[in-house]
């Protein structure tokens, strides 16, 4: 999504103030796809500063997700706090600015993925899959023996019971 900064640029004005919502298909991360529950929500003001300028803002989204442990379908919502800059030359730290617009997708992605965890959890207390027979022991438990030893360590297994 682009938006127009001339007016700051030439010095019309110091300030712009942001409110828009950005539909953003999904972002494959991590061997993790986050989809988007609704519009992102974007809010902030941009900031003349000599080379460009500075975004301040916040980012709010539903991302929809698997858990890590038990891959139920999850919704997390994100509120995310962020200031970046966006120069007209291009630098290692900030956005560029392109024909007096500046794209704000790619700030947007960025910051949602620097905010969602790396392994997201339906709860603290996820039981996961069996190992066994790929049951869900959140919902149901299952009979099987998850007491597997590697067959190199199995003659360990009595050392403390000499007798």
């Amino acid at each position: 999504m682009k938006i127009e900064i001339q007016d700051l640029l030439i010095g019309k004005s110091d300030y712009k103030n942001v409110s828009e919502d950005v539909s953003l298909a999904t972002i494959d991360f991590n061997n993790n796809e986050y989809a988007f529950e609704g519009p992102i929500h974007i809010e902030g003001t941009l900031n003349k500063i000599e080379d460009g300028v500075v975004f301040k803002g916040n980012i709010s989204a539903k991302v929809k997700t698997v858990c890590s442990r038990c891959l139920d379908e999850i919704v997390k919502d994100l509120n995310i706090d962020f200031e970046e800059e966006f120069k007209k030359s291009q630098d290692e730290l900030g956005y560029k600015i392109n024909d007096n617009y500046i794209d704000i997708t790619k700030l947007i992605e960025d910051n949602i993925l620097l905010n969602v965890p790396l392994k997201t959890l339906c709860s603290e207390s996820c039981k996961g899959l069996c190992p066994v027979c790929g049951t869900n022991l959140n919902k149901s438990t299952c009979s099987c023996d998850t007491q597997t030893i590697d067959p190199r360590l199995e003659k360990l297994k009595n050392f403390f019971n000499r007798d």
